[in-house]
């Protein structure tokens, strides 16, 4: 049976443990006090806390944030239909005051669509806050292949925070043109960066603003990721 390890303070707040029988067992979750910078490197890999995020160094000195996958979808999403209004496509939730300089996230979708004989100009948005949020990146207008049918679509979204209210986005769209697999591609970033707030927590999001309201999407599957 693993034994409880006792951990104290070490140099710059970095834990240490005492050598007892391994593996460990910790009770209980770790709180780590905020450093002013990153400690000296050390012979052994460390982990830290940094403006409230918690980061990892290597024995030469390289650091990073301790990041992950936030999850994907358990279900397919609702279908998309018998609209022409802006609609939320891919969402991801962002906790208040979670982004500070360097933070990056990164959502992926992809799924099938339909579009009628006239599909009209169809528009994909990122926004912070939801349909009604702050605009990041838009596409121009897209003309979708006509008559399609359970044709493929793929998104890919990526939000770098320069600071902590000021973030750059892409948004890459990959659509089947027409049957058979051909596929066009819109890629699309902000020139500048937006202003932003996560003073609050908030949705981040893609939505679609359909051409036609005989057109339809459905996402099937995809995830949610921090970067940075």
């Amino acid at each position: 049976m693993a034994q409880t390890a006792i951990v104290t303070g070490g140099t710059n707040g970095i834990l240490q443990a005492e050598a007892l029988a391994s593996p460990e067992t910790l009770n209980g979750p770790l709180l780590l006090a905020n450093q002013t910078a990153a400690p000296a490197a050390a012979a052994v890999p460390q982990v830290y806390s940094l403006s409230g995020q918690p980061q990892w160094e290597n024995p030469q000195g390289l650091t990073g944030a301790l990041v992950g996958c936030q999850g994907g979808l358990t279900a397919a999403g609702t279908a998309i239909t018998t609209t022409t209004s802006e609609t939320v496509l891919m969402t991801m939730s962002l906790p208040a005051a979670d982004a500070i300089a360097g933070s990056a996230y990164e959502q992926t979708g992809y799924g099938v669509f339909s579009s009628t004989g006239s599909p009209g100009s169809t528009v994909f948005t990122a926004r912070l806050g939801g349909v009604a949020g702050t605009s990041l990146a838009a596409t121009a207008n897209i003309t979708l292949g006509t008559s399609l049918t359970n044709a493929q679509w793929r998104i890919r979204a990526t939000l770098n925070f320069l600071t902590a209210t000021t973030a750059e986005c892409v948004v890459d769209v990959l659509l089947n043109s027409a049957a058979g697999g051909a596929a066009s591609a819109y890629l699309v970033a902000a020139t500048s960066a937006t202003t932003v707030s996560l003073s609050t927590a908030k949705t981040w999001v893609v939505t679609i603003t359909p051409g036609a309201s005989g057109n339809s999407i459905q996402q099937l599957g995809g995830h949610t990721l921090r970067l940075a």
